[in-house]
């Protein structure tokens, strides 16, 4: 330890001009007093001298970082070794804080090191605490505030966090006169709450809160945008601190009734956050400010307190705030609401989602409140709900669900009625399915009027037409939403849901969507209707749907939605069709004109293609019988006639697609439509000639049809018969193998179409005709059809009475020109041994 002259000549050398010197004595001075500071005995140690405070003062000043540490070191021993009387503590902070406010206070940084800064700030934290008297402490108030506006912005962030705790401290200590100095400091904390560093950014909002708490109450102004700012920060430490500061405020301000409307939507925004903590923390201190609240205005509240109403019907899943809480949202709402729906529809994207959150938690604590703001309300949401932010979409949806719980059905469809009588939108029609969800079965039914003009509504052609997946996928929601909630009871209003979802397969492209409408169609026949078959669903509204049909049915063109309503019905329906053949012929019959449009032609004439697939059953013939007449003459015959043009061709090549169906049902029968065969001959006849090449190819197929069967052929005029092998021939000479090879079939079949009632003499030299065509194409490159050509000239000769002589004489004239003779003579040899 030192003696008296060895620390007096210490604090002689602090002055030496040689910084070794005053190094080596602030070194000796500091080990003195830190020997002293690790036992309570003190009665043989030196107390310093009053003015050595003074001499480490000056230090401060010293160029040497060195000795202005061992000087603050020193000083922070001292104050905790000889500060434990008031007195002393006076005696040193009316030393301390000029000289600090000299080094730290001034607009320039004139402390340049960062730990000896810190080292100030943690001396001025120490004195801070240990101060008992707040009102002496006070008489300082405005060096600790010129200090501490350019410490909490020091570029040190330790300086910076020390700075906030310095803050929060001297606020809370000095309270009865914080308030006088409390606003300059707000502006310096606000900005170190920007600090890239999190645990600065949470010191700094604790040190606002008890700035604001315990300081000038109007500060809260200022420092409610920066503190809702800190919502959107990325760490949870710090959301929860700006949760704790405003639950503080609205708990303990002194004015905090002027300010709720201000702070009100920060804290309820915590609801909404992905922390739990932060939720529940939310959570508490909103339920602990509705019982203070509900407390201070009891006798205002009495009424409600003592008759407490339950709303009827409550969202699922929630606990009802209680009196206060509700209280303090409806009283505030009004000032709330307004800037929430200008951030719903503001360009910033973090903006929108935290407004989104924010509505919804605050229509769900308004409860029937929102009434009386519920048409801009809604007007804002139908623009919202169409956000392209997930969130967004997620939270106004939501917010829409309270809103059917607490709000009448008579109330939310008359305001938005209107807008959808003046304009369809997806805004709009994304209002429906959320609004429905809190609207029991019972309202809906009760009110018949609403019902039917909501189906009304989604039933309009602006949004059953419309192919955009996203109206497809919402009107599809309020049906499912209707037949789920009302069940049996929706069966007067059944076929207006199902001729809209029927409607929506009919223009459905997406493959899930698809399956959702079919899925829906087969819940509406059991749940309402108690069907386990969605047949008997199309079974039951088909005569009504298809006197709808009837009535457009002259006017239908490529794009009507009726057409395709017609369509996607006899689709789905399947083997049901055949109960309502009649009213689909009819219709049929209307669009199938030749002189209406050539794409809904087409289209209908693949209808009947599905349509005899639906019902080609053998047991159906007696109910298909009569149609079948209709169908050839009105509907197919007309379509086969030659028309110039592309689009006339596309038709023809359908129709006798058709025709060919037609012939290969179980359910057909040439003797039931006999009447028809012979024009069915000469349309098919002309057809040959078809540029097409399936036409051709069809056109082969129907006409061996008819040759080979014994009903067709009895009506077909023989005159007509026998005159059309010269078209049949042409088609040898067709540029497709295929089609060649299909016409030697089709020869065949003509062949057996005479029954032996053929008369050689008569027809000699058309026989001779025939012969020389085949054998012309019996010299052809192509092996298949040589031998094709060689089964149909053996059929010819064998099977035609007095033909064999008239062929074996052609072979014979053209033999020697054929580059295959030998099949000349096996053909002769064949023909011969037939006879």
């Amino acid at each position: 330890m030192l003696t008296e002259s060895e620390m007096n000549r210490n604090i002689v050398l602090l002055s030496d001009p040689n910084k070794i010197t005053r190094q080596k004595a602030l070194q000796s001075l500091c080990n003195d007093l830190k020997s002293t500071l690790s036992t309570t005995e003190t009665d043989d140690h030196l107390h310093p001298p009053t003015n050595i405070m003074e001499s480490m003062l000056k230090i401060l000043s010293d160029p040497a970082e060195k000795n202005r540490d061992l000087a603050l070191t020193y000083i922070s021993m001292y104050i905790t070794k000889y500060c434990t009387e008031e007195t002393n503590i006076d005696k040193v902070l009316a030393s301390i804080m000029p000289a600090l406010v000299q080094r730290l206070g001034m607009n320039d940084i004139i402390e340049p090191s960062e730990e000896i800064r810190l080292k100030s700030v943690s001396i001025l934290f120490e004195l801070c605490r240990i101060y008992p008297n707040s009102s002496k402490l006070a008489l300082y108030l405005n060096e600790w505030v010129t200090i501490l506006k350019r410490t909490i912005i020091d570029p040190y962030p330790e300086v910076r966090k020390l700075s906030c705790e310095l803050t929060s401290k001297l606020a809370e200590k000095c309270r009865e006169r914080f308030h006088l100095m409390s606003e300059s400091l707000v502006k310096p904390i606000v900005e170190t709450m920007k600090h890239q560093h999190a645990k600065v950014r949470v010191e700094a909002i604790n040190a606002l809160g008890n700035v604001v708490r315990y300081g000038n109450n109007k500060s809260v102004e200022e420092s409610v945008s920066p503190l809702a700012q800190r919502f959107f920060d990325h760490t949870s430490t710090v959301r929860l601190a700006v949760i704790n500061v405003i639950g503080i405020w609205m708990l303990e301000l002194r004015d905090r009734y002027s300010y709720f409307h201000m702070m009100l939507p920060l804290l309820l925004t915590g609801y909404t956050d992905e922390i739990e903590e932060i939720r529940e923390a939310a959570d508490s201190l909103w339920w602990d400010i509705g019982l203070k609240y509900e407390k201070e205005n009891e006798e205002d509240l009495k009424d409600q307190i003592n008759f407490p109403r339950s709303p009827t019907k409550y969202p699922p899943n929630l606990t009802r705030p209680n009196l206060g809480c509700r209280e303090l949202v409806k009283r505030n709402l009004i000032r709330i609401l307004p800037a929430i729906r200008n951030d719903l529809t503001d360009w910033v994207v973090s903006g929108r989602i935290k407004a989104s959150q924010l509505l919804a938690i605050l229509v769900w604590q308004a409860e029937e409140t929102i009434t009386q703001h519920l048409e801009d309300t809604l007007q804002v949401c139908s623009k919202a709900i169409v956000d392209d932010e997930t969130i967004v979409r997620e939270q106004v949806n939501q917010a829409l669900i309270y809103i059917g719980y607490f709000v009448p059905i008579k109330t939310w469809f008359n305001l938005i009625r209107p807008h959808f009588e003046q304009t369809s939108s997806l805004g709009l029609l994304r209002l429906i399915a959320p609004l429905l969800t809190g609207v029991t079965c019972e309202e809906l039914i009760e009110s018949q009027t609403i019902l039917d003009q909501l189906l009304a509504m989604i039933l309009k052609s602006e949004y059953t037409d419309n192919f955009q997946v996203t109206v497809q996928s919402e009107l599809l929601k309020i049906c499912q939403l209707l037949v789920d909630k009302c069940q049996q009871q929706l069966e007067p209003y059944a076929y207006r849901i199902f001729k809209c979802i029927l409607s929506l397969l009919s223009i459905v492209e997406n493959d899930e969507l698809r399956q959702q409408c079919k899925q829906t169609l087969d819940v509406l026949a059991s749940k309402t209707f108690g069907s386990s078959s969605v047949h008997d669903l199309y079974e039951k509204y088909a005569h009504e749907l298809f006197d709808d049909l009837k009535q457009t049915s002259n006017d239908w063109l490529r794009s009507t939605r009726e057409r395709f309503i017609f369509e996607t019905f006899i689709m789905q329906a399947g083997a049901s069709n055949r109960h309502f053949l009649k009213d689909i012929v009819d219709i049929l019959r209307t669009v199938m004109n030749p002189e209406r449009d050539p794409e809904v032609r087409n289209q209908c004439l693949l209808i009947i293609a599905s349509l005899l697939q639906f019902i080609d059953e053998p047991d159906v013939n007696t109910e298909i019988t009569p149609y079948l007449t209709m169908l050839i003459n009105e509907c197919i015959l007309p379509n086969m006639q030659w028309k110039a043009g592309r689009t006339a061709g596309a038709i023809r090549a359908t129709a006798i697609a058709t025709l060919w169906s037609l012939f290969q049902a179980k359910s057909f029968s040439f003797q039931q439509c006999s009447s028809s065969t012979n024009d069915i001959f000469v349309s098919v006849l002309g057809m040959l000639d078809d540029d097409d090449r399936l036409t051709r190819m069809n056109s082969c197929y129907v006409l061996q049809a008819l040759f080979s069967n014994d009903d067709a052929i009895r009506t077909i005029d023989n005159d007509r018969l026998h005159k059309a092998y010269p078209d049949l021939l042409k088609r040898l000479d067709d540029v497709n193998d295929d089609i060649r090879l299909a016409v030697c079939s089709t020869l065949n079949a003509y062949v057996h179409a005479f029954h032996g009632d053929f008369n050689a003499e008569l027809y000699r030299s058309h026989l001779e005709d025939i012969a020389k065509v085949l054998l012309i194409h019996m010299d052809d490159q192509n092996t298949q059809v040589q031998n094709a050509v060689f089964d149909t000239i053996v059929r010819f000769a064998t099977e035609l009475q007095g033909a064999p002589e008239s062929f074996i004489t052609e072979i014979r004239n053209v033999k020697h020109k054929h580059r295959n003779q030998k099949l000349c003579d096996t053909l002769i040899e064949r023909i011969e041994q037939s006879n």
